[in-house]
């Protein structure tokens, strides 16, 4: 079992360095290809290809860097995020069917505690009104997700899970 564990790793770390292997070994053959044309690397003779790949892999690591760090280029937009996975924002048919019903009966067995212990129950009130207006919306009608988006905060805002001193609590 360990051997096999071993070998596993082994292989997973030729696949990551694969890819980081194709770049320099593609640009040492562009080089090689291309350095005689380059006056400053065809006179260094044999260390010429090398040094121009290495210049090359520097060129294309830093339009790399450019590209991902600086420019931000492949950052897509918070709308294509939504419309990927709408249900990080409206309900998911699993949270209608599982989670929602929970919830009831959990604040149902609250909501009667508090009554017996002649606490106010205006917080279960609260929370039943959220999960009944996130009840209702739909991921296929794109207005809903920005409800959701604006319900959530709302309650978020109305119902802070830290004090200003840090500490948990209400308001």
């Amino acid at each position: 079992m360990r051997f096999r564990k071993w070998l596993m790793k082994q292989q997973w770390r030729i696949v990551q360095i694969r890819g980081i292997w194709g770049l320099f070994y593609g640009i040492l053959l562009l080089a090689i290809t291309y350095f005689e044309y380059v006056p400053l690397f065809a006179s260094m003779g044999a260390l010429g290809p090398f040094a121009f790949s290495a210049a090359l892999l520097v060129f294309f690591l830093v339009l790399g860097y450019l590209y991902d760090r600086v420019f931000i280029m492949w950052a897509p937009s918070q709308e294509v995020s939504m419309e990927r996975n709408p249900y990080q924002y409206v309900p998911s048919p699993k949270d209608h069917i599982f989670w929602f019903p929970l919830y009831s009966s959990l604040l149902d067995m609250t909501e009667e505690l508090a009554r017996k212990y002649d606490v106010d129950t205006q917080y279960v009130k609260d929370a039943r009104a959220y999960y009944a207006r996130l009840q209702s919306l739909r991921p296929e009608r794109n207005e809903d997700l920005d409800i959701a988006v604006k319900i959530r905060d709302e309650f978020i805002k109305s119902h802070r899970f830290v004090d200003d001193n840090g500490e948990q609590g209400h308001r």
